[in-house]
């Protein structure tokens, strides 16, 4: 601006006067203690749920070698494509090798419902191939099979590609939680 512009422009301005900024209120400390002990107890009562949902769930053994997978009718296509592909990238990993069925149940409850309040989307479960076990090959794995279709928010998942763990592998995708479904919801009305 040359000088006589800025001193129009300051003129033009003489009688405007600046906005005054609202107050901004943060929650207490007792609004967050409120949600955090709305969120536990929601959570309590889905592990219960869930603990007696994958207690009395129907297995059907699958074979050591054998592909496990699952996509609810609301995933897209292409969504499902990209899991399976291991397009995505893994945000957190289950070890259930090793531990006895309840302890592999119990600790898959734990550890997905965490995911899932932490708001991780993708989930690798090593639940092993299960080819030593003569009497029962692939038990452990036809059990997460079954499990993971009784999680509401597992959206799909699929046998791991070899570098994750092949047969002895699932990628597992799940929804946003409900705090995440709320922001997106506000972000997409300010627009």
């Amino acid at each position: 601006m040359s000088h006589s512009d800025s001193d129009l422009f300051l003129q033009q301005m003489a009688d405007v006067t600046p906005l005054k900024q609202d107050a901004v209120s943060t929650p207490t400390s007792n609004a967050k203690n409120a949600l955090s002990n709305f969120y536990k107890q929601q959570s309590s009562k889905q592990i219960s749920l869930l603990n007696d949902a994958l207690s009395s769930a129907t297995v059907e053994y699958v074979e050591p070698d054998d592909y496990i997978s699952y996509k609810s009718s609301g995933l897209q296509a292409g969504v499902f494509k990209n899991l399976r592909l291991a397009k995505y990238d893994i945000d957190g990993k289950i070890e259930l090798q090793g531990h006895s069925i309840k302890e592999a149940q119990d600790k898959l409850i734990q550890e997905l419902s965490d995911c899932h309040r932490r708001n991780i989307r993708v989930v690798l479960i090593k639940h092993g191939v299960g080819k030593e076990n003569a009497e029962q090959p692939a038990k452990l794995k036809s059990h997460v099979n079954a499990w993971l279709v009784h999680f509401p928010f597992v959206l799909g998942f699929h046998t791991a590609q070899t570098h994750h763990g092949g047969y002895g592998a699932v990628y597992v995708l799940l929804s946003k939680n409900e705090q995440a479904k709320l922001a997106n919801k506000e972000i997409h009305a300010k627009k």
